[in-house]
């Protein structure tokens, strides 16, 4: 096909189509922005084949790829859509809500913690934040401080039912 012919064509067809298609993308998604993107795309990929579309029936190749782009434009919607409602999901459960009462209430009890750990015997709080805090086994604790196992599990229980108790006394009411 020469080039004029190519120009013509596509001009024709731009001319003959352009209302058709913005009409047939309207009635499907109401969103003009939208459908002028769309019209565009087709009428650039008709242009692009030009020369291998049937002359007599050029109405079945153009509303073909209309239709193709609607679904793909759907397609997309669905994953867009799914994809930011599992990221929403997931950011919900990773993220607390940062409540004035929320972090009041966190304050106190860290508070609570710090002051029935200072209350606790040295010895007693030092085995039981390596043991709880810095994760040492038992084993290795009962080596650093030159104590048996049994002792170390002593004060950790002690230590626990201690905290357990000064925790409890400033959760009720007096």
């Amino acid at each position: 096909m020469k080039p004029e012919r190519n120009d013509v064509l596509v001009t024709a067809l731009h001319q003959r189509f352009r209302p058709a298609l913005m009409s047939f993308f309207l009635r499907r998604m109401r969103d003009v922005t939208e459908a002028e993107d769309l019209t565009q795309e087709v009428l650039l990929r008709v242009s692009e084949h030009a020369a291998t579309i049937d002359p007599s029936r050029p109405d079945a190749y153009v509303f073909q790829i209309a239709a193709n782009m609607l679904r793909d434009r759907a397609r997309r919607t669905r994953v867009r859509s799914a994809y930011q409602a599992e990221a929403s999901a997931l950011r919900t459960g990773w993220i607390d809500e940062l409540d004035p009462d929320r972090v009041m209430q966190g304050r106190q009890s860290l508070n609570a913690v710090l002051a029935a750990l200072r209350d606790l015997p040295e010895r007693t709080r030092t085995i039981f934040v390596l043991f709880r805090l810095e994760h040492m086994k038992q084993r290795e604790i009962a080596t650093m401080l030159g104590i048996s196992i049994r002792t170390v599990e002593q004060h950790v229980i002690r230590a626990s039912v201690s905290l357990k108790r000064s925790l409890a006394s400033e959760e009720s009411p007096q």
